[in-house]
C-alpha cells in the first residue's frame, strides 16, 4: 500500500451532539462511509481514536480531513474552544491531535458553518447578497453569508442559538439564560410536549412528530409553542441583518410541516419585513460534506 501522505482521499467529519458521520470527497462528489454515537461523556480523545481508526482502514493516506463541530471554534488554531452541547470538551486541540493520528492537514469549523459550505459549493444558497443559514437540531447554530462567503467576524459570527430571547427564562449550558437554543431547538420541543400531556418520560422529536401526523393535541400545540419561539428569533435577526433571505437546515427541519407555518405568523405579528424563510433539502451527510471541502480547501 501507498503510505506517502496527500495520496488518498479527502474526508469531512461532522461531529454532533448525538451523532458523528463520516465520509470522503472524490471529484465525482461525496460519499458517506460510517456513522458513530459521539458519546460525549467519554471525551474527545476517544472519539478521535475512533474516527483516526476508520479512516485509516479505509485510506491508508488521506490528503485532509476537515471538522464540523458544534461550538465556539478558533479556525486558526485549530482548537474547541467550548460547546454547550459537548460538555467538558473545552479547549480541546482537535487539528493537532487528528492531524497526528491521520498524518494529514486537518481544518476545523463549526458545524453550522460546515453545512453553509455545503450548500454554498452545492449553489443551494445564492452566490450573490446576504443569507442567514441556521440549523435547527440539539441546538441552534449559524451562518451569515455575504456574496457565497462565509462571514466570521472575529472568529466566532453566528451563534445565533445564544442570542436571548427571554432575559430571566431558561438556564442554559452556555452559563447565559433565556438563550433562542433553549426555546427553539430538540430539547425544547420535547419539554413543551411534556408540559402539555402530562408525561414525565421523554419523548423525542420524531416520535412527537408522529404523534403531531396522527393529529395528537399535545403534539399539535408542542410544535404550535416550538414554532412561536422559532418566529421570534427570526424576527431578532432580520432586524440585526437584514438579509435576503434565511435557510433553514437540520434534523428538525422533516418535521417542519407543523411548526413554520407558526413561525411564519409570529413573524408576521412582530415585523414588517417580508417572510424568506426556505428550507434547505434535507441530507444527513451534508455537513461532513462541507467539513471535507473546508479540509480540501485549506489544505491547498
Amino acid at each position: 500500500m501507498n503510505n506517502q501522505p496527500g495520496s488518498g482521499m479527502h474526508w469531512g467529519i461532522d461531529i454532533g451532539g448525538t451523532t458523528t458521520i463520516l465520509g470522503y470527497l472524490k471529484p465525482d462528489g461525496f460519499t458517506a462511509a460510517a456513522s458513530l454515537k459521539t458519546d460525549p461523556a467519554a471525551g474527545p480523545d476517544s472519539l478521535l481514536r475512533k474516527i483516526s481508526r476508520m479512516i485509516n482502514e479505509a485510506d491508508d493516506a488521506p490528503c485532509s480531513a476537515g471538522v464540523g463541530i458544534a461550538g465556539l471554534v478558533d479556525r486558526y488554531e485549530g482548537v474547541l474552544v467550548s460547546s454547550p452541547n459537548l460538555p467538558g470538551w473545552k479547549d480541546y486541540p482537535i487539528r493537532r491531535n487528528l492531524s497526528t493520528m491521520l498524518n494529514c492537514p486537518v481544518a476545523i469549523d463549526n458545524d453550522c458553518n460546515a453545512f453553509a459550505m455545503q450548500a454554498i459549493e452545492s449553489s443551494s444558497i445564492p452566490d450573490s447578497g446576504l443569507w442567514l443559514m441556521i440549523t435547527l437540531g440539539t441546538g441552534i447554530g449559524g451562518t451569515i453569508v455575504q456574496d457565497g462567503t462565509i462571514l466570521y467576524g472575529t472568529g466566532y459570527a453566528g451563534e445565533f442559538g445564544h442570542m436571548t430571547v427571554e432575559a430571566s427564562g431558561r438556564e442554559c449550558l452556555c452559563g447565559s439564560t433565556g438563550c433562542w437554543e433553549r426555546y427553539a431547538a430538540s430539547e425544547a420541543l420535547s419539554d413543551y410536549y411534556r408540559e402539555y400531556s402530562g408525561e414525565m418520560i421523554y419523548t423525542s422529536p420524531k416520535e412527537i412528530a408522529h404523534q403531531a401526523s396522527m393529529k395528537q393535541y399535545s403534539a399539535l400545540r408542542a410544535f404550535e409553542e416550538f414554532g412561536t419561539w422559532l418566529g421570534v428569533g427570526l424576527v431578532n435577526l432580520y432586524h440585526c441583518f437584514s438579509p435576503e433571505g434565511i435557510y433553514l437546515a437540520g434534523g428538525l427541519m422533516g418535521a417542519s410541516e407543523f411548526f413554520l407555518k407558526h413561525a411564519e405568523s409570529e413573524f408576521g405579528r412582530r415585523c414588517r419585513y417580508a417572510w424568506n424563510v426556505n428550507v434547505l433539502p434535507s441530507s444527513s451527510d451534508a455537513g461532513a460534506e462541507g467539513a471535507a471541502i473546508i479540509g480540501r480547501n485549506r489544505a491547498v
